[in-house]
């Protein structure tokens, strides 16, 4: 029977494949698995997955997501106690939240030894700089370009400091130096050139100072930090044309930015453009503070709207009495100006009862009684004005005026 016995062996080894397969050898000759030392386990894998987790946490920086980036740090923590790495990302999250006194104690113990982290260096910079102090930031930007004298963003913000405490040569020499290593990246040397601009702004050097900030506006016409820095070192040096087209530029960038409108307000105030401050200021009424309503108010009673100018006067007066003590000397003005000369001096005895010395407010009194054909009245008045330096030559030439007018109309009562 030949095909059983062709069968037979093929089906043997079938049956002894399966058998292979699921693994049915025998007992005397298997061996058991090698027990496993958790403890030596634990300790290949923990500092791997402290790693992951740094690496896992910068990565939730970059993305700004600080919670995760924060409990991935901790989760390092956990792990190692002792990483530093865990430790200053855990303060640059501090930093990137704000919270910079927590962020110092954790970033000073993560470069506290040897380390090579210029970005810990980096942030614990940012964080004294924010804490308002200048020379520990100065250090610590030392010690990242120390680290990476490539590192841009090290040597702009170790340049920035040494301005801020008054070190300008060395900060200059550091930006003339960020240059050359900035060369073919427009962006970088916008940044470069900005910071030279800030050099020569705190140095007073306005020209100089302008024109680094349009060789940053060339290079980067769409950075709006440049623009502002054009806006801010122009307010500095009392360009105002030029302060206005830069906020306006800094508008068309950012059109939203509440800070850029108040300040193209209070330019335009300066440049005598009234209406257009008074659209400045209402274009953000909600959200304007005491000194920006008091500009404000000062451009209405330049436009002549005295009554508003009056009711926003009254507002900043009651809102901050004392440091606002010359609205009244605005308000009688205001009124004064608009030839309303009883209400000039009604509002000058009005603020003379909370400032008694003010000689503003009296000088406008005394002016309001000559409008008003009140020579007798006026001259002792103006005479308590005599001893203020401000008015004094004023009140001098007024006092004779005054006097002429009595004695010229007592002469002529006397022929009649």
């Amino acid at each position: 029977m030949p095909a059983p016995t062709l069968r037979s062996p093929l089906l043997f080894l079938a049956v002894a494949g399966l058998c292979v397969a699921l693994g049915c050898s025998s007992s005397r000759g298997a061996k058991s698995p090698a027990p496993v030392d958790s403890r030596a386990a634990s300790a290949v894998t923990e500092p791997h997955g402290a790693r992951a987790h740094v690496v896992a946490g910068h990565d939730y920086i970059s993305r700004g997501l600080y919670d995760e980036a924060e409990r991935e740090f901790r989760l390092a923590l956990d792990s190692e106690p002792a990483n530093q790495e865990a430790l200053a990302g855990l303060g640059q999250v501090d930093v990137k939240r704000g919270a910079y006194s927590e962020a110092i104690p954790l970033l000073e113990r993560a470069t506290r030894v040897s380390t090579q982290m210029v970005s810990a260096y980096r942030a614990l910079g940012d964080a004294y700089a924010a804490q308002g102090e200048v020379d520990k930031a100065a250090t610590a930007y030392r010690q990242a370009v120390a680290l990476a004298p490539n590192d841009l963003d090290a040597r702009l913000s170790l340049a920035r400091s040494l301005t801020e405490i008054g070190e300008f040569d060395e900060a200059e020499g550091i930006c003339s130096a960020s240059l050359r290593t900035a060369k073919g990246q427009p962006e970088m040397l916008a940044r470069v050139y900005q910071q030279i601009g800030e050099v020569h702004a705190h140095q007073g050097n306005i020209p100089e100072a302008m024109a680094a900030y349009y060789r940053a506006s060339e290079w980067n016409p769409e950075d709006v930090l440049v623009a502002r820095g054009v806006a801010e070192t122009a307010v500095r040096g009392g360009l105002y044309a030029e302060a206005a087209a830069a906020l306006n530029r800094v508008l068309v960038l950012m059109p939203l930015d509440l800070a850029a409108k108040k300040q193209l307000a209070w330019v335009n105030f300066k440049l005598e453009r009234y209406p257009n401050a008074i659209h400045d200021y209402e274009a953000v009424a909600e959200s304007l503070g005491t000194a920006d309503r008091y500009y404000l108010a000062q451009a209405y009673a330049k436009s002549a709207k005295v009554d508003r100018a009056i009711a926003l006067f009254r507002e900043v007066a009651r809102v901050d009495p004392q440091n606002y003590k010359g609205v009244y000397c605005n308000m009688a003005y205001t009124y004064f100006d608009a030839n309303r000369y009883q209400r000039a001096i009604d509002v000058a005895r009005e603020g003379l009862r909370n400032d008694s010395a003010s000689a503003c407010l009296r000088f406008c009194w005394a002016q309001a009684l000559d409008k008003l054909g009140k020579h007798d009245e006026a001259i002792p008045v103006f005479e308590t004005v005599l001893a203020d330096p401000a008015y004094a030559e004023s009140a001098k030439r007024e006092l004779e005026r005054q006097r002429r007018i009595v004695k010229l109309l007592k002469t002529k009562e006397r022929g009649n």
